[in-house]
């Protein structure tokens, strides 16, 4: 299996998900230093919204996987599916959803700060990948890049469902 192959698969995925662990490692060693501090004294409602974000992340994740099988093999630009609001819904769902779920259910300030650490990170990571697809699919790339957020969706930008496909 060749190099170009396997970024086509993975993408920057294996090298953001190293330092997401070692992060999460150095998250995890300072939360028990300083004594597991708290985001806010409500528990169970930062477990609730905790289960809530990592649902919404399992199922914008999934949503992901299935809309790319397609698209995938056509070689084409997908924007369609969580792709009308997210360059990159896959690393999305675990770090704006499901990481940050966890460190609601947690309620661990230090695993709140840890998750803020993964979108910078996340952020330098896909502009090498962003560099690819411009080369790849040009203006048709930059144009889609425009509207849509990497991470979180531009809110100013959403438009209805179907619009975007196949520009």
């Amino acid at each position: 299996m060749g190099r170009n192959l396997l970024q086509k698969l993975f993408g920057v995925g294996p090298r953001g998900a190293g330092m997401s662990i070692i992060l999460l490692v150095v998250a995890t060693r300072a939360d028990r230093a300083l004594g597991h501090p708290q985001i806010c004294r409500y528990q169970r409602l930062m477990e609730l919204l905790g289960a809530l974000l990592i649902g919404a992340g399992l199922i914008l994740l999934f949503w992901t996987m299935h809309t790319l099988r397609s698209w995938w093999v056509e070689n084409r630009l997908c924007t369609s599916g969580p792709f009308r609001w997210f360059r990159h819904p896959m690393y999305a769902a675990w770090i704006t959803f499901i990481a940050l779920g966890a460190a609601l259910g947690l309620n661990s300030l230090i695993f709140l700060l840890w998750v803020m650490s993964l979108h910078p990170v996340w952020h330098w990571l896909v502009s090498r990948e962003e560099k690819v697809m411009v080369e790849h699919f040009g203006g048709e790339y930059r144009r889609y890049s425009k509207r849509t957020g990497r991470f979180i969706p531009r809110i100013g930008t959403l438009r209805v469902p179907g619009s975007l496909d196949n520009e």
